[in-house]
């Protein structure tokens, strides 16, 4: 336990003391802040931001299932009459 917690304070102090061993890619790297790393930044955000979408929109879709059912069977209750009055031809045989 002792030696991995030297271990990660090693590594701790190396990334505090070199920033640069910290930065994770190309453009983090090279600091570009020109259109080609606006183009990087902004393809990233899209990727992050797929996965919410598609998982939002199908959330929405079975919110909008859920109250048009209960909706359609609310309607269809109170349409119903209390007592059948009408002759159900194929309830008499003709």
């Amino acid at each position: 336990m002792k030696k991995v917690l030297a271990g990660l304070s090693a590594a701790g102090a190396a990334i505090i003391h070199n920033p640069e061993v910290a930065r994770a890619c190309a453009v983090c790297l090279t600091g570009d802040s020109g259109p080609m790393g606006d183009a990087y930044n902004w393809s990233i955000l899209f990727l992050m931001a797929t996965p919410y979408t598609v998982m939002g929109c199908v959330g929405a879709w079975l919110v909008y299932k859920y109250r048009r059912g209960k909706a359609q069977q609310q309607r269809v209750e109170r349409e119903q009459p209390l007592a059948q009055l009408a002759l159900n031809y194929k309830e008499s045989g003709r």
